[in-house]
């Protein structure tokens, strides 16, 4: 069933006769005309910030919608809330909780925060509801019964308390050096580790690599697909995968098989479980049981410190965005082999290649060289 609200994009001309994308959100197909102002007004300077705000919105007002038949201009403090306590633990009410896998990041979750606050901060200043708006920690008067109820709250502070071993800014290893993928490679205790670490250097997140089962994954062709991404439900057995389907390299093939063939089989037996996921807890009292992301991360922050790494700077998401800056920095020395947008879109399962930027290391001397040879070659070709 497709949900009320969704985000759609457009193409508008332009008075210089160009054309220019925009995301706008629609209300049954039909495009809402006050939130796209906002939404303009936040596409101006950066298209990706008003796609970003269209999609927090439309999630937002499909809660709403869904669960208290409310519009957006008549929400309301309590179920503002309500929708931060429903992206921090699911729908309790109807006991569907989210898995820990699935649950949002700290970021993640401020950002919808700052997105509803900031847009109904803009409809009180847009039409002039004359409310009065408290900074600091303070909430707004009784008064301020609509807009300002809303854009003053500190919401934020739910999620400082919810979530205070995420919270504030930490400095990541971000990019692996190769020195650095051989050693934590080299010094994985099992087979099941180092696959599961060398398939996140292909460009998988850990969530996908964790959903893999046995058959979305052929040995002879070194092909696998993930069955579960960025909180899409698990796809079952018997229906159609849509999720991308990537080779892997030859390293990376060969320490998989020899898990499957060597560690996995005698776990499953141990366990007396008959599964269909690739990866499983090797011992203990869940042996058998799907590898879950909690135990992994200890596992690679442990790996880290036997390497001489400090391990409170590693995380899980760093394999993917060395291999963005692998195929980026491969196309910049080999521009003849350089894989198109299409191509990076579907390795990587994005919608938009706007979507490499978060990933893209701005400080990289290959990338930079390249920009400079391809200048002075340009100048030269000017001559």
């Amino acid at each position: 069933m497709e949900k009320r609200f969704q985000v759609k994009r457009f193409l508008f001309e332009t008075s210089m006769d160009e054309a220019v994308c925009r995301f706008m959100l629609t209300d049954r197909l039909l495009p809402l005309l006050v939130p796209n102002q906002y939404i303009e007004m936040k596409s101006v300077n950066k298209l990706g910030t008003g796609k970003n705000r269209a999609y927090k919105l439309c999630v937002f007002f499909n809660f709403l919608h869904e669960k208290f038949q409310a519009e957006y201009d008549t929400a309301t403090n309590r179920q503002v809330l309500a929708f931060v306590d429903y992206l921090i633990y699911g729908d309790r009410e109807n006991l569907k909780i989210l898995n820990p896998q699935e649950s949002l990041c700290y970021s993640t979750l401020t950002s919808y925060v700052s997105a509803i606050t900031d847009f109904y901060r803009w409809l009180d200043q847009t039409y002039g509801s004359e409310m009065v708006f408290y900074e600091g920690e303070r909430r707004c008067r009784t008064q301020s019964y609509l807009y300002g109820q809303i854009s003053s709250y500190k919401y934020k502070y739910l999620i400082d308390r919810m979530l205070p071993d995420v919270k504030g800014s930490r400095e990541y290893i971000k990019w692996y050096t190769d020195e650095e993928k051989q050693l934590l490679c080299g010094s994985f205790y099992t087979l099941r580790d180092e696959a599961v670490f060398r398939l996140t250097l292909e460009g998988f997140r850990i969530d996908e690599v964790l959903s893999m089962r046995l058959a979305d994954y052929n040995s002879v062709v070194r092909l696998i697909q993930p069955s579960r991404s960025k909180r899409r439900q698990t796809v079952t057995k018997g229906h159609e995968n849509k999720l991308r389907t990537v080779r892997i390299n030859e390293d990376a093939a060969k320490v998989l098989n020899d898990y499957l063939f060597i560690e996995r089989p005698s776990t499953e037996n141990a366990g007396r479980i008959v599964t269909d996921w690739i990866f499983l807890n090797l011992r203990g009292n869940s042996i058998g049981q799907p590898l879950t992301y909690h135990n992994y991360l200890k596992i690679l922050k442990s790996c880290a410190a036997r390497c001489g790494i400090a391990s409170e700077k590693i995380r899980t998401h760093s394999g993917r965005s060395t291999k963005v800056m692998d195929v980026l920095e491969h196309n910049a020395i080999h521009p003849e082999e350089a894989k198109s947008d299409i191509q990076i879109k579907a390795l990587f399962g994005w919608s938009s290649i706007d979507s490499i930027t978060p990933y893209m290391n701005h400080n990289s001397e290959i990338m930079a060289n390249a920009a400079y040879k391809r200048h002075r070659k340009g100048g030269d070709n000017d001559d």
